[in-house]
């Protein structure tokens, strides 16, 4: 490839002449000493140290002016923007980092054949990333396909009716994708300079847009781990004060204290009104036995007095060492520290949790372990790197750059993160939003996270993250925020379903406190409506039958998201543009109320218009489906559509069940039988096509369809008819809400 140089003061023609040209180079250089000295003035006079000459001004080394069409030079503002011009799909790596908006973010994405084409023929660069921040390489093995929704479904699942086209990235199985980062070493030794640099050559032009890094720590309990940590934990307190501006926190009413007097210095303590740093720790308990170590009523006494160090398990050996190292004398452990089992205290520590992990100096988050039995302070995997990248240039020397797989996936920071398990888990996605500071004890490096920025080891000064604990504003008295918090946190594991709303109460408070709203079975009463409109997801492409399933006991009422197990979303209620493209061109118009509602019960009675309808569930065998097939990928065996006809005899409209549904008989006396009512949890579905009546009450409508909500029979209350949610459906006509067949009235829904 034809490279270009610049000298300082050049000499005429002479960035014309190729690299290659070592004695034109030459011959470029400046000389050591003015011209106009004389010769007298050049000779060392006796009795005097000689006086070494100056350094020769260096030579800035230019890539080639025919820009490279694969990789644009490493220059974000040569290369094709990334994101949409509007700006309402930001690129990645705005989302990631914390970078001005206006920078210039480009993504390439070329054909490996195109990329060894490119290096042969003398291109040493490959991909792009904004300036300041290590150069980001995916290498990904699949091919691109080009499919079409049809209008039918468009409207079924996004609620509008206009075809859409999507392009997506077919993974090869077998060639996992790999991403590494290529970065300058930092380094404040001159004896570190490279061969260009001593010899007067200047090659960091070639790469100016390539960021600095530093290699992470080989072990997670080194001295330069633990400065990382106290670093940013002060530099938090100091500046961003994202814990309050009480640097002294008020302990729990129980904590571990780690100085203790007693032999083994640990013991469990009930501190009353007392402030001091504390750690907090959030983990995945994992598998439970009898075996577990935790307190209870039988050995609460005992842990008063002392808890040996040795009996602890691996997990809080390593949180026990990392405090001493940090000098904070007591550490905060669920297990521990709230009385477990029958007798014991959930029912009142669980709702302080958020003034527990907010009031935290600092929340480990053990994402390097799956349980108590694994190990924060470990070695690092060195398998991917650091490796040296010397790129050599003829009579030029050597230009050092560093290799190594990247800590953390491209594209997932801005939703959390993919940090193992501590990623999947309901409580810790609880305790992260509530803390103030988090630092992660991930396999690779160490993460920082506040609620003004993020860190991960092995950056430049500078290179900061966004904070995804920040970007929910749980000061906001935004609905929307608290939907897509909520299509969040279902996405999350739980071991014990019935724990879904203790591990959400503490957000909902911290947001009640600041929003005046009242929380009520996993919704705000002050927007009970606007929280009715939620779905779930179907099982896959080729069913429409819902992946949800019913609770094995009645943990909330049918209308709340609460009282089913699976991810749901509120796609069809979101306003703002990125979630829902009509919601500012044809917003929703709600016109359901409520009368009176039941805090004990969840029972609410609902003022609205409605229609009597008549479901019918078609049921025939899925084709992609393999009798012997192992799991089969999730492919249900059957490929389940409801459709409701309503009065009148209006077309069909499908709707989507909140979990598996089955006709129900009724009794003498109630309303609309055979009814239908939600599968019950553990039960099968029906194989063979079934049909049932139920009431579809208008939630919302927009200019040409509405939202509506179908509700069963229930035989749950005895106060008269009463109702259960079963669905929802998108895609009723608005045209139906204005024939004479529709009543109004109020419905009890439990």
């Amino acid at each position: 490839m034809k490279k270009l140089f610049r000298k300082l003061k050049p000499k005429p023609d002479a960035d014309s002449r190729g690299l290659s040209e070592t004695a034109s180079l030459r011959e470029a250089l400046p000389t050591a000493v003015p011209s106009s000295s004389s010769p007298a003035e050049r000779q060392p006079q006796a009795n005097q140290p000689s006086i070494a000459p100056p350094p020769a001004p260096p030579i800035e080394v230019l890539p080639s002016s025919e820009l490279c069409q694969v990789c644009f030079h490493l220059d974000p503002t040569q290369a094709p923007k990334d994101g949409n011009l509007d700006a309402k799909q930001p690129s990645w790596a705005v989302l990631e980092y914390n970078i001005p908006p206006e920078t210039h973010v480009a993504k390439v994405v070329p054909k490996s054949e195109d990329l060894i084409e490119s290096a042969n023929g003398g291109c040493m660069h490959c991909f792009i990333v904004p300036p300041g921040i290590p150069v980001v390489v995916r290498l990904e093995f699949g091919t691109l396909v080009t499919t079409y929704m049809s209008r039918e479904e468009a409207l079924q699942t996004y609620g509008f009716d206009v075809p859409v086209k999507f392009t997506a990235t077919v993974i090869d199985p077998e060639k996992p994708k790999v991403e590494v980062e290529i970065y300058r070493p930092i380094s404040s030794s001159p004896a570190d300079a490279t061969v260009a640099q001593r010899s007067g050559f200047e090659l960091s032009s070639l790469v100016r847009h390539v960021g600095f890094g530093e290699n992470i720590p080989p072990h997670a309990g080194d001295e330069a781990s633990l400065k990382f940590i106290q670093q940013h934990v002060e530099q938090c307190i100091t500046d961003h004060k994202c814990g309050g501006n009480e640097t002294l926190p008020l302990l729990p009413d129980r904590v571990i204290w780690i100085q203790a007097s007693n032999p083994s210095h640990i013991q469990l303590v009930e501190p009353k009104g007392i402030r001091a740093k504390y750690i907090a720790l959030s983990y995945c308990w994992g598998p439970v036995s009898p075996e577990t170590y935790l307190t209870d009523v039988n050995n609460l006494e005992s842990r008063k007095l002392g808890i040996d160090y040795d009996d602890l398990p691996p997990l809080l050996r390593d949180v026990v060492t990392c405090a001493r190292a940090l000098n904070i004398e007591y550490l905060w452990v669920d297990r521990l520290c709230i009385v477990q089992g029958e007798g014991g205290d959930f029912s009142t520590q669980a709702p302080k949790m958020g003034d527990i992990y907010g009031n935290a100096t600092i929340t480990i988050a053990a994402a390097s372990g799956t349980s108590e039995s694994d190990r924060i302070l470990i070695e690092r995997d060195s398998t991917g790197g650091p490796f040296s990248l010397d790129v050599k240039l003829e009579g030029m020397g050597t230009l050092t750059l560093m290799v190594r797989r990247r800590t953390h996936k491209i594209g997932t920071e801005n939703e959390g993160g993919d940090h193992g398990r501590v990623s999947t888990r309901a409580w810790i996605w609880q305790e992260r939003l509530l803390s103030s500071r988090t630092v992660f004890f991930t396999p690779c490096a160490l993460k920082f996270e506040c609620r003004h920025h993020s860190v991960w080891q092995g950056y430049g000064p500078g290179v900061v993250g966004n904070s995804w604990s920040a970007h929910v504003d749980l000061a906001s008295n935004s609905h929307d925020a608290w939907l897509r918090l909520v299509t969040e946190f279902m996405k999350r594991d739980i071991t014990h379903p019935s724990d879904r709303l203790p591990a959400i109460e503490s957000v909902m408070q911290r947001i009640a406190t600041n929003t005046n709203w009242r929380p009520f079975w996993g919704v705000f009463e002050d927007r009970l409506i606007e929280s009715l409109g939620w779905s779930t997801k179907t099982q896959n492409a080729a069913s429409e039958q819902s992946a949800s399933r019913m609770n094995p006991a009645h943990y909330a009422p049918t209308w709340s998201w609460a009282s089913v197990d699976g991810e749901i979303t509120y796609l069809h209620v979101l306003t703002d543009q990125h979630y829902a493209p009509l919601g500012l061109v044809d917003p929703l118009v709600y016109e359901l109320q409520y009368r009176d509602l039941d805090r004990a019960t969840g029972a609410i009675t609902l003022v609205g218009r409605y229609l009597i309808g008549g479901i019918r569930c078609s049921i025939e065998p899925n084709l992609s489906y393999e009798e012997d097939g192992e799991g089969n990928g999730g492919v249900a065996k059957y490929r389940y559509t409801h459709k409701v006809r309503v009065s009148g005899q209006h077309a069909d409209f499908v709707f989507e069940p909140d979990v598996p549904l089955m006709p129900f008989g009724g009794e003498a006396g109630q309303p609309y039988t055979p009814s239908v009512v939600r599968m019950p949890h553990g039960g099968q579905s029906p194989t063979e096509e079934w049909t049932g009546n139920c009431l579809v009450l208008l939630l919302a409508r927009r200019n040409k369809r509405s939202l509506g909500l179908l509700l069963g029979a229930s035989l749950r209350d005895s106060n008269g008819p009463t109702w259960e949610r079963i669905g929802i459906s998108s895609s009723i006509a608005v045209s139906v809400w204005d024939e004479e067949h529709v009543k109004r009235g109020p419905m009890r829904v439990v």
